[in-house]
């Protein structure tokens, strides 16, 4: 059965923020943060909980709705694979405040470029979101 989840663009001017996932799907790959939606939380709740879990951001505005997109994989941490409903948010925040990432993460890092090695699914909503 598909999992619903939010998806982050988090931005600071021209930078984007990535996380380096510890966990499968994507394990060992640069990912925009997000995750599952938990059941009687809204969208909304559930973009700032994310924010504030994977990031460490405390300071940060919710710009608007970007699109729906839908994530398969083969593998996942939950089982044989996996199939996500993604609603995507683009979050403007502070680049003075420090970056903790969570323990889904090994890294955290801005960047203001997409590289053309990261997973499709990131790169399509970075593009999305304007990036190049």
């Amino acid at each position: 059965m598909p999992v619903a989840c939010v998806d982050l663009v988090i931005t600071n001017g021209q930078r984007f923020l990535m996380v380096k996932r510890k966990n499968k799907p994507a394990k060992g790959k640069w990912c925009v943060p997000g995750g599952r939606v938990f059941k009687k939380e809204t969208l909304i709740q559930a973009v700032k909980r994310k924010v504030r879990e994977e990031t460490g951001l405390k300071k940060f505005k919710i710009i608007k709705f970007l699109a729906v997109k839908e994530f398969f994989s083969k593998e996942s941490e939950f089982g044989p694979s996996t199939h996500t409903i993604n609603s995507v948010f683009v979050v403007q925040a502070s680049s003075k405040e420090q970056l903790i990432p969570d323990g889904q993460s090994s890294e955290i890092r801005w960047f203001s470029k997409i590289d053309k090695n990261w997973i499709k699914y990131a790169r399509g909503i970075l593009k999305l979101a304007g990036f190049k």
